[in-house]
């Protein structure tokens, strides 16, 4: 689940990366904001301030500069460049950054995103200033529960009768606490909180804390589009944090329900990526891709259908006859069919697995492992080798040791099995099984991931060349987001994850890391 689309809340939590700051304080008090698909609470403005640096405060200050892959990315998304046109809208009311915000002097600050589509969010600060430095436009007086507030321009949220613009502006000051609204709807929705008493506090320790409510995320066109990742086995809502433990950044992430389950480990040496995976869904998919077929899209109907020949006296088509007023007719689109994939698919469902690992060395070799009756190890073979035999013509299949590898041409390995305990290892040769172990449990362990960043950061030139070159109409998800991100956080080498099951759930710890020893 990690890394959402809603950026507002991402680049909150991103832009601690550079921490070197103390422990936000563990009980602030409690921010009005109202329900919320995604709601974040800084708990400490001071501490957050002094994490910023780098490439997140120009972010946040907006000082980037024009040529950086984040924002030249983020750009290129739908969802961005509606963003940064309705922001510079608002800036014409409301002409704030972080840097403003600094001046309010907020011991904290509170986001509630209602609607991704409608850009309608509200802002709440807590600040012990009596007079603000800055103060918003004056807009429309009005009031609500007997609280003042001003209505700046409606948003789109509000049934705005302006369809160009999507983020109104209305805010209100009441105590100590100040409100900041792209929609009048939002503020008023605050308001109610504020003056039934109600707060929401952080829901976790840390320097900064969100909740995702993953239902009402998931059904959000605008977050479907742009997430990156398919749906995880998390459901209802996840809790998060950024906290400081040994001068390391980790992310801390809680949720309720079955986290699915257990995982296994297994030893990874020289491995630049390693991970185990719960569930099937995925594996199908990850083992065509990585090892029997390793091109970008494998096709869903791989093999051309065979067709009766044309009759020996059908009229050729006249490729000279041309009629301006009526388009040249298309012969039917040649048909293809599943072929072995139609088997692959039903051996998945006859045979589902409880989780799947893989691990990528250095040198690009890929391994995937997963537990595998012996009683259907044949069958697994046949189908790997049918797979190979599509692409490469004749395969045969040879013992080498205790692994099998399936060859192609002048006994070149394509892919090889072998088993070991309950598992079994797949791989590019069976030199490349030679050393692996059998997985083993681990107490409440339900997935984990280790990713060498620079690793991943030198397949930048690889990618480049699969992804195509970059282009105002499409964002690339490695060369453009994940690589752009790697370039804000250069001091981060490593990253790893590990989920765990607790009593009412589980807990995930993402620690990212000093390069590894």
């Amino acid at each position: 689940m990690s890394a959402a689309t809603t950026r507002l809340w991402a680049a909150l939590f991103l832009s601690a990366l550079a921490v070197k700051a103390a422990e936000a304080p563990s009980s602030p008090a409690p921010l009005p904001l109202p329900d919320a698909p995604v709601r974040v609470i800084i708990p400490d403005a001071a501490a957050f301030d002094a994490a910023l640096s780098g490439s997140f405060r120009k972010a946040l200050t907006g000082e980037t500069e024009e040529g950086d892959p984040v924002v030249t990315g983020w750009r290129r998304t739908r969802v961005g460049a509606k963003l940064e046109d309705q922001w510079s809208r608002l800036s014409k009311d409301l002409p704030w950054t972080w840097d403003s915000l600094r001046k309010l002097r907020p011991r904290s600050v509170g986001i509630a995103l209602l609607q991704v589509g409608q850009l309608e969010a509200v802002v709440v600060l807590d600040t012990p200033l009596a007079v603000l430095p800055l103060t918003p436009p004056a807009g429309k007086a009005m009031a609500h529960g007997g609280v003042a507030y001003n209505l700046v321009a409606r948003g789109a949220a509000d049934s705005s009768e302006d369809p160009d613009r999507r983020m109104g502006l209305a805010w209100a000051r009441s105590g100590d606490r100040l409100f900041l609204a792209t929609s009048e709807r939002a503020l008023l929705l605050a308001l109610d909180e504020h003056l039934a008493g109600r707060g929401f506090g952080p829901p976790l320790p840390g320097l900064a804390s969100l909740e995702l409510d993953l239902d009402a995320l998931r059904q959000d066109r605008y977050f479907r589009r742009e997430f990156l990742f398919g749906d995880g086995p998390e459901k209802g809502r996840v809790r998060a944090a950024l906290r400081l433990e040994a001068g390391q950044l980790v992310e801390v992430r809680e949720g309720a329900g079955d986290g699915g389950p257990l995982g296994q480990v297994f030893e990874a040496r020289g491995a630049v990526a390693a991970a185990w995976e719960p569930g099937s869904a995925e594996l199908g998919a990850a083992l065509r891709a990585a090892l029997l077929e390793p091109i970008p899209s494998p096709p869903e109907r791989p093999v051309a259908a065979l067709a009766p020949l044309p009759a020996a006296d059908d009229r050729p088509e006249d490729r000279y006859l041309v009629s301006l007023d009526k388009p040249r007719p298309r012969g039917a689109e040649p048909a293809f069919e599943e072929g072995e994939q139609a088997a692959w698919r039903a051996l998945w469902q006859k045979q589902p697995v409880t989780g799947w690992g893989y691990a990528l060395s250095g040198d690009g070799v890929r391994r995937l492992v997963f537990p595998w009756p012996e009683a259907r190890q044949r069958e697994l073979l046949e189908l790997c080798r049918a797979t190979v035999e599509r692409r490469a013509g004749r395969a045969t299949v040879v013992d080498v040791g205790d692994a099998k590898e399936v060859r192609v041409g002048p006994e070149l390995s394509v892919v090889a099995l072998r088993r070991t305990g309950g598992f079994v290892w797949i791989g590019p040769s069976a030199r490349a099984l030679a050393e692996v172990a059998a997985p083993r449990p681990s107490p409440d362990l339900l997935r984990w991931a280790r990713l060498d960043l620079d690793a991943a950061r030198g397949e930048a030139p690889r990618w480049e060349r699969a992804e195509g070159p970059a282009s105002p109409e499409q964002t690339r998800p490695f060369s453009d987001r994940i690589l752009g991100l790697l370039g804000w956080i250069p001091d981060t080498r490593t990253l790893s994850v590990e989920r765990k099951r607790t009593e009412d759930g589980w807990t995930e710890r993402v620690v990212f890391g000093p390069a590894p020893r």
